[in-house]
């Protein structure tokens, strides 16, 4: 295995450490669904559906569905919002407690992940990252389209 190799098997290694960790000591769903949902209140409460649509990359059908399920839970109310058909989301006391709650459990997490690394070392990081991302960009590799794909199997024929 060459040094190039090498590196990126630790990067890899050392990202699904991260991951694991996060998972660990922090929420289980902060990047998707009602987490993401509840992370974007904290900072832009009363948002519309408009909003979310772009800010979290989900189509209306599925943003939908976790709004109404927030609701449902008792973390966001849904209100008009002047326009036919527009509605604003906001925070109940619940929903920002627990928010609270999870964005300070990934702080913490990311505290204790990064422990290891001094002031110095920890912007030296963030500037490999960076310029491993631009580098990545600008090869034509920008994450966009990934993610599940869900297999439909072809419908199977009554046996006679």
């Amino acid at each position: 295995m060459n040094d190039a190799l090498n590196t990126l098997v630790k990067m890899k290694k050392a990202a699904k450490l991260v991951r694991l960790a996060q998972r660990k000591n922090g929420p289980k769903s902060y990047k998707r669904g009602q987490g993401a949902l509840l992370r974007v209140l904290l900072e832009k409460d009363g948002a519309t559906q408009r909003e979310f649509v772009s800010t979290l990359g989900m189509n209306r059908a599925a943003l939908k569905d976790i709004v109404r399920k927030a609701a449902r839970n008792g973390y966001v109310t849904i209100e008009e919002a002047g326009e036919k058909k527009l509605y604003a989301v906001k925070l109940t006391d619940e929903g920002r407690a627990l928010a609270e709650k999870r964005e300070a459990a990934q702080e913490a997490t990311a505290e204790k992940i990064l422990a290891a690394l001094s002031d110095e070392e920890r912007a030296q990081l963030d500037a490999i990252s960076e310029k491993l991302i631009v580098s990545l960009k600008e090869a034509g590799i920008d994450g966009k389209g990934k993610g599940r794909k869900v297999r439909r199997g072809r419908k199977r024929r009554a046996r006679r």
